[in-house]
C-alpha cells in the first residue's frame, strides 16, 4: 500500500491502515515485532513523527504493544463473538481466556421509544429502564452498548445492575435464570463522536452495528439492546 499524499485522509491515518491490514492478512502475524518507527518512515518516505502517530494510534486501539526497550509487537486481538441462542458477554470473552469487563455509562428509566416499544412488545406509554455501557477485553474497549428493559416487570434495574455488574446476574436475581436470543440484525455504520471517543478509534472507522432482541422461556421479550463493537477489533460469528 502506497501513501496518497494527494488524499484528504491524513499520511499517519494511511499508514495506520496499512499496518493493520498487514496484522488482518497476517503479514504481521500475533506475537510478530513491528517494524521500527524509522523503518516505518522509510517505507512509506514520510517523517518520523508520522510513523511515530502511526503506531501510537494502533497501539490505542490494542492493536499492537509497545514494550518498553524491545519493541512494539501485535496483539492478539481480533475477537470471535459468537452470536446464538444465549449470547453472554463475559462466557463469550472467558471462552478465549480473556478479561471480560463492563463499566457502566448511564441509567435511567425513561418512556420508551417507539422502536423499542414494538421490540418489547409494550404500550406506547410504557416506561424502560435504560442501561448505557462500555464493554472492554483485557481493557481495551470492545463495544458501548444500550440495553432497554421492561421497567414494570423489572423495577429497580439499574441499582440491582449497579451492585452485580452483570445482566445475567441480575436477571436471575429477578428470579429469571435464563433467556433466549429471540433475533439479531447487524449492520456496518460510523460511530458517533461520542461512540468513536469511548473505543478510542477514529470516526471515519467503521463499527458492527448490533441490535438484538432478548426473550424468557415463555417466548415474552425482555430486553431489546443496540450494541456497537469495535470493526477492527470483534469479529461476530453468527451461529
Amino acid at each position: 500500500m502506497q501513501i496518497n499524499r494527494d488524499s484528504p485522509v491524513p499520511m499517519w491515518h494511511q499508514i495506520e491502515l496499512a499496518l493493520a491490514q498487514d496484522i488482518r492478512t497476517g503479514a504481521l502475524s500475533a506475537g510478530a515485532r513491528v517494524p521500527a518507527e524509522a523503518e516505518v518512515a522509510a517505507r512509506f518516505g514520510v517523517h518520523r513523527h508520522t510513523a511515530r502517530r502511526a503506531l501510537a494510534t494502533l497501539a490505542e486501539k490494542g492493536a499492537v504493544k509497545i514494550r518498553r526497550g524491545l519493541g512494539t509487537f501485535v496483539e492478539d486481538t481480533v475477537i470471535d463473538y459468537p452470536i446464538s441462542a444465549r449470547t453472554r458477554f463475559t462466557a463469550n470473552l472467558q471462552q478465549q481466556n480473556r478479561l471480560a469487563s463492563h463499566e457502566l455509562l448511564d441509567a435511567a428509566d425513561q418512556p420508551a421509544p417507539g422502536f423499542v416499544a414494538d421490540a418489547l412488545e409494550l404500550p406506547a406509554d410504557a416506561v424502560v429502564t435504560a442501561l448505557n455501557t462500555l464493554g472492554r477485553a483485557d481493557g481495551v474497549p470492545i463495544s458501548v452498548g444500550t440495553n432497554y428493559f421492561p421497567a414494570a416487570r423489572f423495577p429497580g434495574l439499574a441499582d440491582t445492575y449497579r451492585e452485580l455488574r452483570s445482566i445475567t446476574a441480575v436477571l436471575e436475581r429477578f428470579g429469571l435464570a435464563d433467556y433466549l436470543r429471540k433475533s439479531t440484525r447487524i449492520v456496518a455504520a460510523l460511530p458517533t463522536e461520542r461512540e468513536a471517543s469511548l473505543l478510542r478509534q477514529p470516526k471515519r472507522d467503521p463499527i458492527l452495528s448490533v441490535d438484538s432482541v432478548d426473550v424468557d422461556p415463555a417466548g415474552l421479550p425482555i430486553s431489546f439492546s443496540r450494541v456497537r463493537f469495535a470493526g477492527e477489533r470483534v469479529q461476530l460469528l453468527v451461529g
